[in-house]
């Protein structure tokens, strides 16, 4: 049976659960310093009021309530600095927690989860359980002990008259329960639209330059619009739908008074109340009451929490990619078999049942129009995805048999588009990798990029990213990219368009470094620009996801076939359909 979600927030503690203990203790402690004056006041009032001029012992129990004021403020701080570690402490540790757990999805996650809607539950959700932890959990404790202890005095004092209160908490209960109604529904369209709204924010700042380009502001972008709109209307229904039942609610418990004051009147005038009784009665009515509307806000923050902790639990519970933990090899020689390998994104095909025969130490180019699955095949290789039908192989062994680790260790990628740290050159290039100055720079100096970067004020230094001045053009990004693959050493290569946003200069020195990475490597070269794998070992066309035609360049020439039209298609190569 699945847990709460409730249960699923605090299952992530740890450590962290003792210093929630803490803050509880510490929260019940406040709500019983609260109440510890009122009972002091109460005797101060009996004893002025008693008659007889006796004011013995009334400055002690004056020092009393003062020590418990002291010792309220002493315990409150105690309890919100253990309920503050603890949350930010769980903050991390959730928000670490999906961060590891993301890198071992499918791709075929981040596919149906927009980035805004991650983006919103690593962020924003993850940050509402600071709330939760840091002052709810001990409001929530205090809240519930504070009326429990008043109550009870209350009745100590005057067990009729303490039924009084009763009856507006009653019709203020009746009345929430009625606001309640279809509220989980409610949240789940908050969460939904809150997720598509982040989206779309992300989506206009990533088009920024297009949209400007068009004179288009945030205004006329239609997808915005309609989402800050129904994020309104949504947020309108929601006020008008529990509007009278709270405001009902909040009038019935404010009203402790109105029934308060009429009843203790009458009986403090038929002599059963004592006076010192009915101001205690005025007194605590107002905080038993009152402690139920911060147990009602409570209530609502919590529901508005634990629909995005669910979207949360949504990362940390997806199904990770399947992973042999024990590895068949440590090294790889690089010798691929494609077997009768089908592959769909949700519904659509773009594999269909592809054989193909990739030595140790080839180079193998895939070619094809637009659609035709290349990109999707080299992506198969690296296990981004896992494919249900077919089999790839690797010096024998299926893919999905080799440790993620080992796979990853043996294979290097050289995507379409580039992705920058917003770091020095020196740690874009090394991206984690236990390399030397010098293991970084001869890379470098292999992908025709050192130079460039010798060229710069700082050298390896220079820090790239948003807000440093330096921007890398599309072939500079490519040839930091191939140094990384330099510096990785990996048996098998595949490359991804690599020389789609290169100018002529950066496209012949991405052409001097392919030609000594292929060196001693399997590679695997997704290509548009046929004339730049005219010369690899092998050429597959393919075509609505299934080969079509394989061999050289002149092999393949000589057929007059699809590869024939697409070199002529793109002049002499230069650009393919």
């Amino acid at each position: 049976m699945k847990s709460s979600n409730l249960s699923f927030i605090l299952s992530h503690a740890g450590k962290q659960k003792y210093k929630m203990y803490a803050s509880v203790v510490f929260s019940v402690l406040t709500a019983l310093m609260n109440l510890v004056p009122f009972i002091l006041i109460y005797k101060i009032l009996e004893t002025l009021l008693g008659g007889g001029g006796q004011t013995d012992g009334v400055g002690r129990l004056v020092a009393w309530t003062a020590l418990a004021a002291v010792l309220h403020m002493i315990f409150l701080l105690l309890s919100l600095a253990f309920s503050h570690m603890a949350a930010f402490s769980i903050l991390h540790e959730i928000r670490v927690k999906a961060m590891d757990h993301m890198g071992k999805l499918p791709l075929g996650f981040f596919r149906k989860h927009s980035t805004g809607h991650i983006k919103k539950a690593i962020d924003e959700d993850v940050e509402k359980l600071e709330l939760f932890i840091a002052h709810q959990i001990p409001d929530l404790a205090e809240a519930v002990v504070t009326p429990l202890l008043v109550i009870i005095y209350l009745v100590s004092l005057h067990w009729p008259m303490a039924l009084f209160l009763l009856i507006p908490l009653i019709f203020s209960f009746l009345s929430q329960m009625l606001m309640y109604q279809g509220r989980a529904d409610m949240m789940r369209e908050y969460t939904t639209l809150q997720g598509k709204l982040h989206s779309t924010i992300v989506e206009y700042i990533r088009g920024i330059a297009v949209f400007k380009a068009f004179n288009l502001t945030a205004r006329s972008f239609h997808q915005y619009t309609e989402t800050t709109k129904k994020y309104l209307e949504f947020w309108i229904k929601c006020t008008y739908d529990t509007m009278s039942y709270y405001t009902v609610g909040l009038l019935l418990i404010d009203s402790g008074l109105i029934f308060t004051i009429p009843a203790g009147g009458i009986l403090f005038l038929r002599g059963s109340l004592s006076g010192a009784a009915y101001v205690m009665f005025l007194l605590l009515s107002s905080v038993f009451l009152q402690s139920f509307r911060k147990l009602l806000e409570l209530g609502m923050n919590l529901s508005m929490l634990l629909a995005g902790a669910n979207q949360i639990r949504g990362i940390l519970e997806a199904e990770p990619q399947r992973d042999q933990q024990q590895g068949a090899l440590s090294e790889l020689s690089g010798n691929v078999a494609i077997n009768n390998l089908s592959f769909a994104y949700e519904n659509e095909d773009v594999l269909k049942q592809v054989n193909l025969q990739i030595p140790a130490g080839s180079s193998v180019a895939l070619v094809g129009p637009s659609g035709s699955g290349k990109t999707t095949l080299g992506l198969l290789l690296g296990r981004f995805y896992d494919a249900p039908h077919g089999a790839i192989t690797i010096d024998g062994i299926p893919i999905d048999d080799i440790p993620v680790k080992t796979l990853m260790d043996q294979t290097a990628f050289v995507f379409q588009d580039v992705f920058m740290l917003n770091d020095t050159i020196f740690n874009n290039i090394r991206l984690g990798m236990d390399k030397t100055r010098e293991e970084v720079e001869a890379a470098a100096q292999k992908a025709q990029i050192h130079d460039f970067i010798m060229s710069l004020e700082n050298g390896y230094e220079t820090v790239l990213g948003e807000g440093t001045g330096i921007k890398l053009s599309g072939g500079e990004k490519q040839r930091i990219s191939i140094a990384r693959v330099f510096l990785k050493d990996a048996p098998l290569v595949v490359l991804d368009e690599i020389t789609s946003y290169s100018d002529i200069d950066n496209e012949a020195r991405i052409q001097q470094a392919m030609q000594k990475l292929l060196e001693n490597r399997t590679a695997i070269i997704i290509a548009h620009r046929l004339y730049t794998i005219k010369n690899v070992d092998q050429i597959v066309v393919l075509d609505h996801g299934r080969i079509i035609e394989q061999g050289t360049h002149e092999v393949l020439m000589a057929k007059r076939k699809i590869y024939h039209s697409l070199w002529y298609k793109g002049e002499g190569g230069v650009r393919s359909a």
